[in-house]
Order: structure tokens, then C-alpha cells, then sequence
């Protein structure tokens, strides 16, 4: 029965999918998956394959987890007794709806773009005999199924593994099933509702604002939308404790709030509705989602026509206003700065594509949302918040923000330089430049500095000087400057390109050991170099140890590229063995 129905689904859908209405929804599902740019841009096109693995791994990982925690051996060893599943697993059901909206909402984020027509679809559908209202509701149901997507994808593998954590060995299916069916109802809205929250707030936007306007604001918008969902998950573990300390006034209404609404889903499809709140909640999360659902809806209708009509009358624009270049103070300190004809030329053209690049901005502000987040979970950890700014000194939680501010934003840009920008047009730098001169670091070196230390220098130092004086100040500036130029040094050890004229480096068999060095690498920095420096800030005279400890990294690092053989310091603009990431 279930392989007939699903030759006829696969029968359905084929016939479907060959009418002009379905060829039509495919279109705008394809597009909103690979993008709105030209392939042969090098815009960035991941695969459906990639984006699935990339989307299921957190709750394969997280379910995994699971089994340590909720398996029988486990308990028996911890000497557990009986314990009723539907109540000692609510925390961790919180934590997977948070999880499935942080990812969702995440995915949704980086399609943001593309489920809004553009001026090729424009060009490619207005002539064709197709309606208006056609084309409308192609893309409408293509956002639905585009959510439906990331949703089953998102979830897939916690709605199987975490319930044969939790219940598979009560030796009872039908315990088993209503459990699932609880866990994969609250999940599922959760999921649904995060995504159509995104895509509300773009439709809002794109029918309050001109198109020009709207671009712009968008990335500060996701900007946001990216630290409300990294903060969100940095409580998940927090918050079903926290319920249970306040008073039940309060407790009533944040449960009624999302994300914890969804939480009275769960026990409401367990036959569990009249323990406390849950009526509420399940009533409050269903109005919720269907408020999204609706201002989904509504939004687009209204923004569609008056965004498509005018789409040839709308300049492009970039995500970021245009600064006049003689406002900027690179004219003046060219000639400082700057010193081959290759890194003047070279230099502008990789901070403008920083800029001015949605794609590579959207990079770089997802590293800071995440290096904001962690800045203030590191604050919250501190045992007594009044003491991060009353003391002789900053203590280690107060030093920590600096560093973990500076390890995201160069990692940042560092990414963003292996995203190409138009690969159709490095001709120019491939005709131009000698590949035996070895300007790709220099032209590297300046831009991560100038996006991290340009505006980080100054907030340290300011900030620093308002609670801890000029010494406490210059010193902790000093040496976050010099750490940073170190990281940097680090990062390039091996590089060898000019920033974004290179295809994607392909997939390499260390790639998972790189991210492992990453986060290493992480903690050393945010953490190890904070301590250090607050055990120095205590006497001034122990600030002479960074001394050697700099030197030393600075010497390896001069050391192994002395070492390395002249064609692999040669400047390349193609995928080899050795991308130099």
C-alpha cells in the first residue's frame, strides 16, 4: 500500500509538474535554492545536496547527544530509577524547538533575497504569455514549499533518533508513538513559524519601503534578526529553569510568548492539556504562527505588483550607501600605507567588495551576530555582574569581549575572501600582476586590519578608559593590536591569492581538522590571552611576557614560509592542492 501511494504521489507530481503552472513554481523553487546570481559569476551555489547535509547536521549531532543522556545502560550505571519521559525531557524538547527555529530562521535568513523576483526573472517572464497573478502565486507556493522544505530537513533526524533516545527502550510502541507525535508537532511549528516570521518581516519591509531603501536596510535587519536567533539559542538552556522560578502571574505571561508557547504543544498532544499553562500556550503558539502565516501572505500580496511592475525603473543598488572616495582618508594615507602599484590597486578593489557585496557582507555580519552573542554570554557568566566595572582592574570576562570581537571579525572577512566576486573579470589581475612577487598577503594584511582594528581600537580604548583609567587602557589597546596582528599573521600563513578573483577551494580530506583548529584556536585566543593579560594587568611589569610569546609565533610563522618552495609562494587565480586557506 505505502510503495502504490507513493508511485502515485510520483504520478501526481510528474503531471504536475509538466503544466505551464508547475513548470512555473518549479522556476521559482530553483531559483530561491541556487540563487539569483549568474553561474558563471562564482556566486555562491552550494547544491540541494550540501544545503540538505549542512541543515540536518545540528540535530543529527544534538540527537546523538541524546543517547548518552537518556539511554538505559546510562541510567542503570547513574542508578536511575523509573522516570516518566513526558516530564524529564521538556528541557531538552525546549532545547530542539529552539534549535529547529535557529536553523530554519537561519536558512530563511540567507534565502532572503531570493524569494523576491529580480530584474532577470523580470527580463526572462513579462514577455512570455503568462498572467500576472500566475506569476504571483508560482512564487508564492514556492515560498511554501521552499519552508516545507527546510522544515523536514531541519527536524528530520531528531524526530527519529531523539524519541529512540528518550522512550525505545519502554518496551511499548504506543508509548513510543505519542511521544514522537508530540515531539514532532511542537518541532515542525516551531520550525514553520520561525520561517514565516523571517519571511514577515521581509514582506513588511518590502511593502513599507522603496526598493532602493529596502535594500539597504535588509542587511541591517538580518543583521539583527541573525543575534535575536544566536541569543535565543544561548538561553535555550536556561529558560525551563528560569520558568520554574518566577511567580505565576509572570510565569503565564512569558509562557504565552514564542519560542516557549510552542513548548504546551508537546504536552498537549501527549494528553497531558490540563497540567499548567499548556492550554495557553498551545492556544498562544497557534495564534502565533497563524498571525505569521497571514502577515506572510498579506505582505506579499501587497508588495508583489507594486516591487515587480517597477522593477526596470529601480536602480541597483548596493546593501551599504556609497561613500564619495575622497572622503575617505585612503587618499591620504595611500602613500603610507600602500606601497607597490599593486597594492593600491589591489587594496580598494578587496574593501569595496567587502562593501558593497551582499553576499560577502552577509558573511561578515553573520560572524560579528555570533561574536556579539558570545561577547554576552561571556559577560553574563561572570558570578557578580556589578564586578565587571567596579574593580582595580578588568577582570577576565570584561578583557574576553575585545578578543572574541576581533577572533569573529577577522575569521570573518578571512572567509569571505575565498567567496569569488566575478570570476569572468580577474582577467585583469591575471594579466596585470607577477606571480613571484608575493603582494597577496600585504593587499590581505591591510584589509583584515583595516575592517577589525579601525573601529575595534578605538571602542576598546574608550571603553576601557571610562571604567579602568589611561594605563589600564593603553595597555589592554596595546596588546589586543598586537594579538590581533599576530592572528592575522597566522591566518595567512599560506596565502597566496587576491581576494575574491578565486574559485571556492575544494572539499579536503582535513577540513574537518581546520574547524577543529578554528575553535582551538577560539578559546586560546578569547580566552587563554584574557587570563594572561589580566594576570599581567596586576603588576606592569609582567606585560614584558607577551613579548617573547609574540615573538615566538611571529618567528615560526617566518620560519615555515622561508621554508617553503618558490611555487608554492607564487600568486594563484585557480583551485590547486593547496588553496592556502
Amino acid at each position: 500500500m505505502m510503495r502504490g501511494a507513493q508511485q502515485f504521489l510520483r504520478r501526481r507530481w510528474g503531471e504536475f509538474s509538466q503544466t505551464p503552472f508547475g513548470r512555473l513554481v518549479r522556476l521559482c523553487v530553483g531559483r530561491m535554492f541556487h540563487g539569483t546570481a549568474d553561474p558563471d559569476a562564482g556566486g555562491l551555489d552550494l547544491g540541494v545536496g550540501v544545503i540538505v547535509i549542512l541543515l540536518a547536521m545540528p540535530g543529527v549531532l544534538v540527537s546523538l547527544l541524546m543517547f548518552e543522556k537518556y539511554g538505559s545502560l546510562i541510567r542503570f550505571l547513574r542508578g536511575d530509577g523509573v522516570y516518566d519521559p513526558f516530564t524529564a525531557t521538556i528541557p531538552d524538547v525546549y532545547f530542539f524547538l529552539v534549535l529547529s527555529m535557529v536553523v530554519s530562521g537561519a536558512a530563511a535568513l540567507w534565502r532572503w533575497d531570493s524569494i523576491f523576483l529580480d530584474r532577470r526573472d523580470y527580463m526572462n517572464l513579462v514577455p512570455l504569455p503568462i498572467s500576472l497573478r500566475s506569476i504571483f502565486f508560482a512564487n508564492l507556493c514556492a515560498i511554501f514549499v521552499l519552508i516545507g522544505l527546510l522544515t523536514l530537513v531541519v527536524n528530520a533526524a531528531s524526530l527519529v533518533l531523539f524519541p529512540v533516545a528518550v522512550v525505545g527502550s519502554q518496551g511499548s510502541f504506543a508509548v513510543f508513538f505519542r511521544f514522537s507525535l508530540g515531539h514532532s508537532v511542537a518541532v515542525f511549528l516551531a520550525s514553520t513559524f520561525s520561517c514565516f516570521a523571517v519571511f514577515a518581516v521581509a514582506g513588511v519591509l518590502m511593502a513599507l519601503l522603496p526598493a532602493p531603501v529596502f535594500r539597504r536596510v535588509s542587511l541591517l535587519v538580518r543583521f539583527n534578526l541573525a543575534v535575536l536567533l544566536l541569543a535565543l539559542l544561548g538561553t535555550s538552556f536556561a529558560v525551563p529553569h528560569w520558568l520554574t522560578q518566577l511567580s505565576v502571574a509572570d510565569a503565564h505571561r512569558v509562557a504565552v510568548l514564542p519560542p516557549v508557547s510552542f513548548l504546551g504543544l508537546a504536552p498537549t498532544v501527549w494528553g497531558r492539556g490540563r497540567e499548567p499553562f499548556a492550554a495557553s500556550m498551545t492556544k498562544a503558539a497557534v495564534a502565533a504562527l497563524g498571525a505569521a502565516f497571514f502577515t506572510t501572505i498579506l505582505a506579499y500580496a501587497v508588495s508583489f505588483r507594486r516591487s515587480f511592475i517597477r522593477i526596470p525603473e529601480t536602480p541597483d543598488a548596493g546593501p551599504l550607501p556609497r561613500v564619495p572616495f575622497s572622503l575617505s582618508p585612503l587618499p591620504r594615507l595611500r602613500d603610507v600605507l600602500l606601497h607597490t602599484p599593486a597594492q593600491r590597486a589591489c587594496y580598494p578593489f578587496a574593501a569595496r567588495t567587502l562593501l558593497r557585496s551582499d553576499g560577502h557582507l552577509q558573511v561578515v555580519s553573520g560572524f560579528m551576530a555570533l561574536g556579539l552573542v558570545a561577547s554576552a554570554a561571556a559577560l553574563t557568566s561572570s558570578p557578580n555582574l556589578h564586578s565587571l566595572v567596579t574593580g582595580k582592574a578588568p577582570p577576565v570576562e570584561s578583557l574576553s569581549v575585545s578578543f572574541i570581537l576581533s577572533y569573529c571579525m577577522i575569521i570573518g572577512v578571512r572567509f569571505a575572501f575565498e567567496i569569488p566576486a566575478d570570476l569572468q573579470a580577474n582577467w585583469i589581475f591575471r594579466f596585470w600582476l607577477d606571480r613571484e612577487q608575493h603582494e597577496a598577503r600585504p593587499i590581505a594584511r591591510r584589509v583584515l586590519l583595516l575592517f577589525c582594528l579601525s573601529w575595534l581600537v578605538p571602542a576598546c580604548f574608550l571603553s576601557t578608559l571610562a571604567f579602568w583609567g589611561w594605563t589600564v587602557a593603553l595597555q589592554h589597546t596595546a596588546i589586543l593590536t598586537l594579538c590581533t596582528v599576530v592572528l592575522v599573521e597566522v591566518l595567512l600563513l599560506r596565502f597566496r591569492k587576491i581576494p575574491f578573483t578565486c574559485p571556492y577551494p575544494a572539499f579536503k580530506s582535513y577540513s574537518g581538522l581546520t574547524v577543529v583548529a578554528y575553535l582551538f584556536g577560539y578559546f586560546v585566543f578569547t580566552d587563554g590571552l584574557a587570563q594572561i593579560e589580566n594576570w599581567s594587568l596586576g603588576d606592569p611589569w609582567r606585560i614584558v611576557w607577551f613579548v617573547p610569546l609574540f615573538s615566538i609565533v611571529l618567528w615560526a610563522v617566518w620560519f615555515y614560509r622561508k621554508q617553503m618552495l618558490e611555487m608554492d609562494k607564487e600568486l594563484i587565480f585557480e583551485d590547486v592542492s593547496d588553496s592556502g586557506f
